[in-house]
């Protein structure tokens, strides 16, 4: 008979992984990718290099897999804030802030994933999973696009976000979250054709939900783990 893996074993593998992950993230916030050893990750998870090396092949593969999570983790806040908004340029004035203020909460780790390009496949991940998106939405609320051709508005919201967004983790402008993420919400409606009267309508919506502004302390971290 094949083996066949227990639920308590299989939760047991889940929180190792878990640890593992969570120590990786907290010390790339902390010290930057190249300063952090997989030596460092395994004391800060409590386990051995080897068991390390079961579920993460390399330290590549952790910054992958903490890119990964990090995306995954704008994508469901983006998700909960536009859940709470009907079809139309409300929801995507929401979409846009909440992905803003929700990356630059983090500053460390975005900056590690968007402008610090410390491993060649993170840009390729992170743009592969926005330009994802945004075809989604698109494809959900197509009366936004008139009768505009996809193929060119997706990739050009998306390398609005990204270039605004790499320039506030650079300093080159102030890294105000909600003030970027507004700003980003009227550039790309406005760029839609959207009547001003829209705009202003949709930009209304974020006030009127009091969206809130994401923690900045690192996934799985204390408050006091913010630098080590």
């Amino acid at each position: 008979m094949p083996y066949r893996t227990s639920p308590q074993t299989a939760a047991r593998k889940a929180a190792m992984r878990g640890r593992i992950l969570a120590a990786a993230r907290r010390l790339f916030a902390a010290q930057g990718y190249d300063a952090t050893t997989i030596q460092a990750i395994v004391q800060e998870a409590g386990t051995s290099i080897g068991n390390c090396y079961f579920y993460f092949p390399n330290k590549e593969a952790l910054l992958l897999a903490v890119a990964a999570e990090i995306l995954d983790e704008v994508s469901a806040a983006m998700d909960a804030a536009m859940a709470r908004v009907p079809p139309g340029p409300g929801r995507a004035a929401v979409a846009l802030y909440t992905g803003a203020i929700t990356i630059l909460a983090q500053p460390d780790l975005a900056r590690l994933v968007l402008a610090e390009a410390a491993h060649p496949a993170l840009r390729p991940l992170a743009v592969a999973r926005f330009t994802g998106r945004i075809r989604q939405f698109f494809a959900a609320n197509p009366a936004l696009l008139g009768d505009r051709d996809p193929a060119l508005v997706v990739p050009a919201w998306q390398g609005t976000l990204f270039h605004v967004l790499e320039a506030a983790l650079a300093g080159d402008v102030p890294p105000d979250g909600p003030a970027i993420g507004r700003f980003l919400a009227r550039w790309n409606l406005q760029a839609l054709g959207l009547p001003p009267a829209a705009v202003d309508a949709a930009l209304v919506v974020l006030d009127t939900l009091a969206l809130p502004v994401p923690s900045e302390v690192p996934h799985g971290a204390d408050p006091d783990c913010r630098r080590r």
